[in-house]
């Protein structure tokens, strides 16, 4: 029997929004492809969409060109 893996809630997850979409977090709202930290705990103070990421598959502005 496989156990669940307990998530820390102080996990700091890396969120960003997809083209053409707009989240509200703490009363300031990001635009697309923002990328936001925010501890797993509060995640559902995230209103919009959003995808989870890993911060190595983040685009660095700096590379773009």
């Amino acid at each position: 029997m496989a156990k669940n893996k307990q998530r820390d809630p102080n996990e700091i997850v890396h969120l960003q929004v997809p083209e053409g979409e707009t989240v509200i977090y703490k009363g300031i709202s990001y635009g697309p492809r923002a990328t936001l930290q925010v501890r797993r705990r509060d995640l559902d103070r995230v209103e919009g969409k959003y995808a989870e990421v890993h911060p190595h598959e983040v685009p660095d502005v700096a590379d773009r060109h």
